[in-house]
């Protein structure tokens, strides 16, 4: 049997080189070539190679191909592996009947257990006590008059005592959930900076090469309009009373295995009750919202609509449209909404032709309402009724590099733009691991509180296509804003 470490170099090497056999030569003994020699040596070096090549060479000496032997070697390691995990599973079965051995044990009268012996000697289970002297177990044991069954709530002023652990312990993960991706930050580049505005500092170039002249003569600038894109502050607060999520809350926290201190009642409250509802919200916001200056009340503040937090893509588009910018492509032009059928099918087709030659081989999405790319599907079947798509839920427009991508928040505007990915920005404030995530305890009422900043906007507005239905720019951008 060859030596099992210079198998084990042997199969790091051909994984290193990204192989699963080496070339042969007429003898069908392994060739190492000059470009693997080469990339072997500025990896680990000239003595290595060498040394590797005449221990291959003698390794084969007998008629046996490396390969063969690496494999052969990797089974006897798999079967190993598979006794030994056999040999684990076993011995944890061994350790688990022991411990429940010792537990009957530790149980029966006179060993300090509390299990109780029935009349015909079997041993009741016993189950999880919750601690009673807690305020919150006591209310239920009073409004209830029932003892505990594992069907109550968990939170009041000890809220913090029994699981305020999980506030620090996992505040880099909660707050990961909470602003996570969302269907419109999914084809968004993601820029994180302190500054309240980013702005596009430079641009791609289209080409470089002319001919020669004894003259510097810079070739034809390539426009490009940087825009801002700003960060608004916002913030959760949100109140929960756990009596009112008493059923929900039982099967999720309490567990016979867990002491209460090391139950999940934050993760609980973020990921069931907070986080679905901030994802809609966020949604709605990064697409359709128009930032108001929150309006203060004496000594405080009159809290806005989700609407009302930042300003979304669609409306900042809609407020160019208006202006009638003419930096950016207004696909369509003209075209006060779409049609239905064969006459949607042509006018995408027209929309992706109008797209500027610069980006017409680029692979962009066609971010869109979901139900526009519903009805140019049905459109493209009807038309098209022996045509497969190959790609399931993917819709590509035909002859191109443009693929529809749905984004939830722009249901029922009718609008859609391509843009490169590179050029559709979404910008948060900070590392997820400096946000400032707090739970506080009043009473019977817990309080979950974070704040950050976000924003969504366009890096340059000569690589934007949009088309923007009238209506949508009456809905979002109103006469009486003054836009």
């Amino acid at each position: 049997m060859p030596n099992r470490n210079l198998l084990l170099v042997v199969s790091a090497v051909m994984s290193f080189l990204g192989v699963f056999a080496f070339a042969k030569d007429s003898d069908g003994r392994s060739v190492i070539s000059a470009a693997d020699q080469q990339k072997l040596t500025e990896k680990w070096g000239q003595v290595f190679t060498d040394a590797f090549v005449k221990d291959l060479a003698q390794l084969e000496s007998d008629g046996t191909t490396a390969e063969t032997a690496v494999k052969t070697v990797a089974n006897e390691f798999a079967a190993q592996s598979q006794k030994d995990a056999q040999t684990i599973a076993d011995l944890q079965a061994q350790i688990k009947t022991l411990k429940d051995e010792n537990a009957k044990l530790a149980l029966l009268p006179g060993q300090g257990g509390e299990a109780v012996v029935k009349t015909d000697g079997d041993m009741e289970k016993k189950t999880f006590k919750p601690d009673m002297s807690l305020l919150h177990n006591k209310n239920y044991y009073a409004a209830t008059g029932d003892a505990w069954t594992g069907d109550t709530t968990v939170d009041t002023t000890e809220l913090k005592q029994e699981f305020g652990k999980y506030v620090s312990s996992d505040k880099l993960t909660i707050f990961q959930k909470l602003v996570g991706p969302i269907t419109c930050t999914n084809y968004m580049s993601t820029i994180i900076t302190d500054k309240f505005e980013v702005r596009a500092s430079q641009a791609s170039i289209t080409s470089v090469l002319q001919t020669f002249t004894p003259r510097f003569t810079p070739k034809g600038k390539t426009k490009f309009t940087p825009m801002t894109i700003k960060q608004y502050p916002m913030k959760i607060n949100v109140e929960v009373y756990p009596s009112d999520i008493i059923n929900d809350v039982l099967g999720y926290l309490y567990d016979e295995k867990l002491e209460p201190k090391d139950m999940p009642i934050v993760r609980y409250i973020v990921e069931q009750l907070i986080k679905p509802k901030l994802d809609e919200d966020r949604e709605i916001a990064l697409v359709k919202g128009r930032y108001k200056e929150p309006e203060a009340s004496g000594s405080s503040y009159t809290p806005n609509e989700v609407n009302e937090t930042c300003d979304g893509f669609l409306t900042q588009l809609c407020d160019l449209k208006k202006a009638s910018d003419t930096d950016i492509t207004w696909l369509l032009d003209g075209t006060a909404s779409l049609g239905e059928g064969e006459q949607l099918l042509n006018e995408v087709e027209q929309a992706a032709d109008e797209v500027a030659p610069l980006y017409k081989n680029k692979t962009m999405f066609i971010h869109a309402d979901p139900d526009l790319i519903l009805k140019y599907s049905r459109a493209y079947r009807d038309k098209y009724p022996n045509t497969k798509n190959q790609d399931g839920e993917k819709v590509k427009v035909d002859y191109t590099k443009f693929t529809f991508a749905p984004i939830e928040g722009m249901r029922g505007t009718g609008a859609f733009f391509i843009t490169p990915k590179e050029n559709f920005k979404h910008v948060m404030s900070r590392n997820p691991k400096n946000v400032n995530l707090r739970m506080t305890t009043d009473d019977y009422l817990a309080k979950v509180l974070g704040e950050w900043r976000e924003g969504v906007g366009f890096w340059i507005k000569e690589a934007i296509f949009a088309y923007i239905p009238d209506a949508l720019i009456t809905e979002l951008s109103p006469a009486e804003l003054g836009v």
